[in-house]
């Protein structure tokens, strides 16, 4: 697995200057960095963090975000949303989040300004590729009815998961029996300890505090990244990769699904997700 926050893309990346959003005069000052590895045509949920010419993380309130695709080295503006900040859940900086519907495949840039904090007006200019179809399971589409390893088939939550505090009720159940219960079901793919971003066990520790909010309203399942976590204790190499991350096509750690009542995915988080944006898509089904 790959570390989710820095392989996708960065400043140097970039297409050549003609190819803005819209004209701009205003010297490139941050540099951002893409956490979203996979963007496809439509709804996607697109991730990405600034950072000063020192690489230090620039953290602000929102950030306006211009879009624009290009077409034949010519910009064509998109659309314009405003990226949330979400911290990090320990240490400093954090990372960016909007919510954007891709119509076409291709080359995307997006000027990317902080509307407030020490990088106020400072501008930063972001490749994003799109593809025709998402690897991971898209939004819309029926969840693969994976018959994961539970409880019951194992002697101890060791075979199952890497977290040392573990919930044994995010192991009773495989997704397909959960699919079955037409709730729904909210699925994080993660190696708490074995995360290469560090993410996974706060990740998990979310998922955590959520079942135990939401009762039997709706139905919570942890996927470990590898199918052995308990034979790799100080060499993440020895690991093998549980087939249900290769059946969900997940390129990185963590992945969080959420899944409404007739087992279509509605929302997929790559990376950390913070319990607001996943309670709020959550509470959008209940």
């Amino acid at each position: 697995m790959t570390l989710w926050f820095v392989t996708v893309g960065c400043l140097s990346s970039d297409p050549p200057s003609a190819a803005l959003p819209s004209p701009t005069t205003t010297a490139l000052s941050l540099r951002p960095v893409l956490g979203s590895s996979d963007l496809a045509i439509g709804p996607n949920r697109l991730v990405f963090a600034l950072l000063d010419s020192q690489s230090a993380p620039i953290t602000a309130s929102s950030v306006e975000v211009k879009l624009a695709l290009v077409k034949d080295d010519i910009p064509i503006p998109q659309s314009n949303l405003s990226a949330v900040f979400r911290p990090w859940p320990s240490g400093p900086g954090g990372v960016f989040t909007t919510n954007v519907v891709f119509t076409k495949a291709g080359t995307w840039v997006a000027e990317l300004t902080p509307i407030d904090g020490r990088a106020a007006g400072e501008l930063a200019r972001m490749v994003i590729k799109v593809v025709e179809q998402s690897a991971t399971p898209g939004i819309g589409s029926a969840a693969p009815r994976t018959v994961n390893l539970t409880i019951r088939d194992v002697s101890s939550l060791e075979e199952l998961t890497s977290d040392l505090n573990p919930d044994p009720n995010l192991y009773s159940m495989t997704i397909a029996e959960a699919l079955e219960q037409g709730k729904p079901l909210l699925v994080a793919f993660a190696t708490p300890g074995f995360c290469s971003s560090a993410t996974c066990g706060p990740q998990i520790g979310v998922i955590k505090e959520m079942r135990g909010n939401y009762n039997h309203r709706a139905n919570f399942i942890h996927i470990e990244v590898f199918s052995n976590p308990h034979e790799i204790p100080e060499d993440p190499s020895k690991g093998i990769v549980a087939e249900a991350v290769n059946e969900w096509g997940l390129p990185s750690e963590p992945w969080s699904f959420l899944i409404n009542g007739k087992g279509e995915i509605v929302a997929k988080f790559e990376g950390f997700a913070s319990r607001e944006e996943l309670e709020l898509a959550l509470d959008a089904l209940l």
